[in-house]
C-alpha cells in the first residue's frame, strides 16, 4: 500500500463513521456498514501495520530511498527548520546513526527521487 491509497482508505473510515456513527460507535463497525451499502470498492477490513512498524507513512514512502553509504540501508529524511548553514534536510540511517546534512530541500528531494511503482518497486525496474 502506498501513502496515496493509505491516504484514501483514511478518508473512507472517516466518512463511514460520520455516516453509521449514529448506529454504532465501534468505528470497525461502520467501516463494515460502509462497506456492504455504500463503498464503490471494497476494501480489507483490517490492515497490517508490519510494513511500517512504530512510525506514520508519509509522501516520501512513495519513493525509492537513498541508500546510507556505511551500511546500505534505506535512510530516512529529517526536514531542519531555517538555520545560519544552509542545511535543509538531514538524511538519517536508523540502522548505523549515520546523519548527512543536505542544503536540499524536500520538494528538490521529490524531483530527484525514483518514484516507486504500485508494486512497491522502482517504476523502470
Amino acid at each position: 500500500m502506498n501513502f496515496r491509497e493509505y491516504s484514501n482508505r483514511v478518508e473512507e473510515v472517516n466518512k463511514a463513521y460520520r455516516i453509521f456513527s449514529p448506529l454504532t460507535n465501534n468505528m470497525t463497525e461502520a467501516f463494515r456498514l460502509y462497506q456492504e451499502v455504500l463503498a464503490e470498492e471494497k476494501m480489507e477490513l483490517f490492515m497490517s501495520v508490519e510494513a511500517w512498524g512504530n512510525r506514520p507513512m508519509t509522501p516520501v514512502d512513495d519513493y525509492e530511498r537513498p541508500l546510507c553509504p556505511d551500511c546500505n540501508s534505506p535512510m530516512r529524511f529529517r526536514m531542519i527548520p531555517p538555520n545560519d548553514e544552509g542545511v535543509n534536510t538531514q538524511l538519517v540511517c536508523e540502522n548505523c546513526d549515520l546523519v548527512l546534512d543536505s542544503e536540499k530541500t524536500m520538494p528538490e528531494w521529490f524531483k530527484i527521487l525514483e518514484k516507486k511503482s504500485d508494486n512497491g518497486l522502482p517504476e523502470n525496474a
